[in-house]
């Protein structure tokens, strides 16, 4: 039961990291994946565990491995890569960096015109 209890915890927070790195809400990142987001809530805080429709959703959705959801391969995982090449920056190579994502990520979500 122990062993459960702890996946689920580490699980749950690499979503969480997940989430964040994204800069989404529950609420946001939850409909994103098609999931709930008091479901999702429950799964960030360990209490629940998650299936592997629900973990192929959030891989799919978040563009993250599900080794890296799973297992904690981070070398699978496309934010924490992003995250490492900021690290490197300096705050202004940050902010423009930032604002490089944001614009891009709002290219991508916006409906194609026809």
């Amino acid at each position: 039961m122990e062993l459960e209890k702890d996946f689920n915890a580490n699980v749950g927070a690499r979503v969480r990291k997940v989430r964040e790195a994204h800069q989404m809400s529950r609420e946001q990142f939850g409909k994103l994946c098609s999931i709930s987001d008091s479901f999702l809530a429950a799964v960030e805080r360990g209490e629940k565990s998650i299936t592997s429709k629900t973990l192929y959703k959030i891989s799919a959705n978040a563009h993250v491995s599900v080794d890296y959801l799973i297992f904690g391969d981070e070398g699978g995982c496309p934010a924490d890569m992003a995250l490492a090449l900021l690290r490197d920056m300096d705050s202004a190579q940050q902010e423009s960096a930032m604002r490089i994502l944001r614009e891009f990520m709002a290219a991508v979500h916006r409906p194609a015109r026809t």
